[in-house]
């Protein structure tokens, strides 16, 4: 079951959260425990740890994706709720996740969930990705650096108030537009197991280790 939002917490923040945990059904041991920050608008937070520490499921809950215990809030309302869905901006890991659209159309797709978008604002996305000339390919022509890209592409098309990607590459274009996004007074989130390369544009970071901050 969701938990409450963040008792007493700061009306402004992009993220707060209090003791939030994370628990799949049938799971022996919770895949988030003990998580409470306060991250406000500009401030950036890199999420790291090794693979299966939690960093998707954290991600995942700040995104409404997966019920959680204790106390979150985000964009000042629930996770995932009308106040923050299209406010958010999110870049999954992987590649595939849009098989058999146009590159142009995924991002459009998204476009269209955000609050009030700018005109072009996915064209625009798709050249500060890198992705311009191949926006009238179909995803599955894209190879692994296209996909990060893509994913990079949807989490800041709309410019939206939250950014959230989930192991990204660390592409010139994914520091410069982590760094404007958080110029704008954009929150960002970024997990990543290897986070070197992307920890100073970020600030702020909270290492997980199964599940839980250490």
């Amino acid at each position: 079951m969701t938990g409450p939002q963040a008792g007493g917490a700061d009306p402004a923040a992009a993220v707060a959260a209090e003791g939030m945990e994370v628990r799949y059904h049938g799971g022996p041991e919770p895949a988030v425990r003990g998580v409470s920050l306060t991250l406000r608008p500009g401030e950036g937070l890199m999420v790291s740890g090794p693979v299966g520490a939690g960093k998707t499921s954290l991600l995942r809950a700040l995104l409404g994706l997966v019920d959680h215990r204790g106390a979150l809030a985000v964009l000042g309302g629930p996770p995932g709720g009308p106040a923050a869905r299209g406010r958010t901006g999110y870049g999954p890991q992987g590649a595939g996740f849009a098989t058999g659209l146009r590159v142009s159309e995924t991002v459009r797709a998204v476009v269209a969930l955000r609050r009030a978008p700018a005109p072009g604002a996915a064209e625009q996305a798709l050249e500060r990705a890198g992705l311009g000339y191949v926006a009238s390919w179909r995803t599955s022509r894209l190879d692994a650096e296209g996909f990060r890209r893509l994913s990079l592409a949807l989490a800041i098309a709309g410019d939206p108030d939250l950014v959230v990607l989930d192991d990204p590459w660390v592409l010139t274009e994914t520091l410069a537009e982590i760094r404007a996004a958080r110029a704008r007074g954009a929150a960002v989130v970024v997990a990543a197991r290897r986070p070197a390369g992307l920890a100073p544009a970020l600030g702020r970071r909270i290492a997980l280790l199964d599940g839980a901050p250490r």
